[in-house]
């Protein structure tokens, strides 16, 4: 009975406010954009563009790095379904053991590292069209893949039912997530934010997610290393 009550709490989380928001950020940017691209005309696709990661016009939209990672399909509910329930049952745990900023912060900085990683390797890449050079970028699976790998850092022991039916433990959820970002590189069509951009969001759940996490440990470490010792006698 108690193990049967700890995965109803883990299956049916009670969002906080950062995770609230978020959801209501995402439903109404999922809503803008339907309405613009199918409803709006050349006029709406065209500012749904400057909301999405053109990377040839990013000087003049540079707030696209964060506003393409709150994009879903305008033409297929099922990206913004995939994406609310995934935020739904992933965030509100982070949001209880980090806090609404921390955990809102972290967000921010898995969509950054996501369309970053996809400019990095598209500016390497030779030149020409194919798979790392997309002409526009959105998506939510940086974001995904951050918050499934910083709850399965954090739930490292806990088990949860995958599709509610597999049984799984969080350092498990880390692999599986790596598995979906390369299957990115073999179905690139499915990937509309580039097929680098998931793996910066899985890098910065590896980076970012524990207490502390191991960029903040590190940084702890090099001040402690320039710190001035204490004179022996």
């Amino acid at each position: 009975k108690p193990r049967r009550e700890a995965e109803q709490r883990v299956a049916f989380p009670r969002p906080g406010r950062g995770a609230k928001a978020l959801l209501i950020v995402y439903v109404a940017f999922a809503l803008l954009g339907a309405l613009l691209v199918n409803y709006g005309g050349a006029g709406g696709k065209k500012a749904w563009l400057a909301l999405a990661l053109v990377p040839s016009e990013l000087k003049t939209h540079p707030w696209s790095l964060v506003t393409a990672g709150l994009l879903t399909s305008p033409v297929d509910f099922t990206s913004a379904l995939f994406a609310l329930v995934g935020i739904y049952f992933l965030a509100p745990d982070l949001e209880r053991r980090w806090g609404t900023w921390r955990f809102l912060r972290f967000v921010a900085i898995a969509i950054l590292a996501g369309f970053g990683l996809s400019l990095a390797i598209g500016a390497l890449a030779p030149p020409g069209p194919g798979v790392f050079h997309p002409s526009a970028m959105f998506g939510p699976n940086a974001v995904f893949s951050a918050l499934a790998v910083a709850w399965g850092r954090e739930n490292a022991s806990a088990e949860i039912r995958l599709f509610f039916v597999l049984p799984i433990v969080g350092r498990w959820f880390v692999w599986i997530t790596l598995g979906f970002c390369a299957l990115g590189l073999f179905f690139p069509a499915s990937v509309t934010e580039g097929v680098a951009s998931p793996f910066g969001g899985f890098i910065a759940g590896l980076l970012l997610a524990g207490s502390p996490s191991p960029l903040r440990a590190l940084s702890l470490r090099v001040k402690l290393a320039f710190l001035p010792r204490p004179h022996r006698p």
